[in-house]
C-alpha cells in the first residue's frame, strides 16, 4: 500500500496553526492467521506543533479481526508502536508512539465498504529539553471513509479524521484540535 496526505492543526495557548499538506507513507500488510495479521510502513510525521516539521518514521502493528469473516459488520482492534526521528527547534530528537485503534466496517454496495475508526496514540520525545515529562502528548479521535475497489486486487481508500491533541512541548501547554485527510492505494498479492 502506498499513500499521501496531510495534517492542519491549532495548538497551544496562544494558538498557532500548522498546516502540512503532503504527508507520504508505504507499507506493507501481511495475514498471519484467518483472523491476524501484521502491518509495516514508513510515513512522513508531523506532530501539532509549529516547531516540528515532517520527517521520516516508521511504525509496527498487530490487527484482529473480533468477527466472523461473513459478518456484514466487521470489527477489528489495531495494536501499534511507532519511532520518528524529529527535528525539533533546531535540534534532532527522537519520539515512540504507541496507539490503538478500533475499526467498524460494513459494505454499502459489493465495490464500497464505508468505515469508521476510533483512534487513541501517546507519543513521548525522550530526548528533547526537559525529557518525555515536558515533551508528550495524547490524540484522541475518530476517522471516517471508504474502500473502494478499482480492480479484483486494487483499492482506493479516502480517508478523513478530527482529532483533540493534548499535551506539552518544552514544558509549555500545547492542547488543540487537529485534522487529518488522506488516501491509499492498496494492492493485493
Amino acid at each position: 500500500m502506498t499513500g499521501t496526505g496531510g495534517q492542519w492543526s491549532s495548538v497551544g495557548t496562544p494558538r498557532r496553526d500548522n498546516f502540512t499538506p503532503f504527508l507520504a507513507h508505504a507499507g506493507i500488510r501481511t495475514g498471519l492467521t484467518d483472523s491476524w495479521d501484521i502491518g509495516y510502513r514508513l510515513a512522513t510525521v508531523v506532530l501539532p506543533y509549529s516547531s516540528v516539521g515532517p520527517s521520516l518514521g516508521a511504525a509496527i502493528d498487530v490487527k484482529h479481526r473480533l468477527t466472523a469473516r461473513e459478518s456484514p459488520w466487521q470489527v477489528a482492534v489495531v495494536a501499534g508502536m511507532g519511532y520518528a526521528y524529529l527535528d525539533i527547534q533546531g535540534q534532532s530528537k527522537n519520539a515512540w508512539s504507541p496507539g490503538v485503534d478500533v475499526i467498524i466496517s460494513h459494505p454499502i454496495d459489493p465495490g464500497y465498504t464505508a468505515f469508521v475508526d476510533l483512534r487513541y496514540i501517546y507519543t513521548e520525545m525522550p530526548s528533547a529539553s526537559g525529557g518525555a515529562t515536558a515533551n508528550h502528548f495524547q490524540v484522541f479521535g475518530t476517522g471516517a471513509g471508504v474502500k473502494i475497489n478499482l480492480k479484483k486486487n486494487v483499492s482506493m481508500t479516502p480517508e478523513i479524521g478530527v482529532f483533540n491533541f493534548n499535551g506539552s512541548m518544552v514544558n509549555q501547554t500545547a492542547n488543540g484540535i487537529g485534522v487529518q485527510y488522506g488516501v491509499v492505494l492498496g494492492f493485493v498479492f
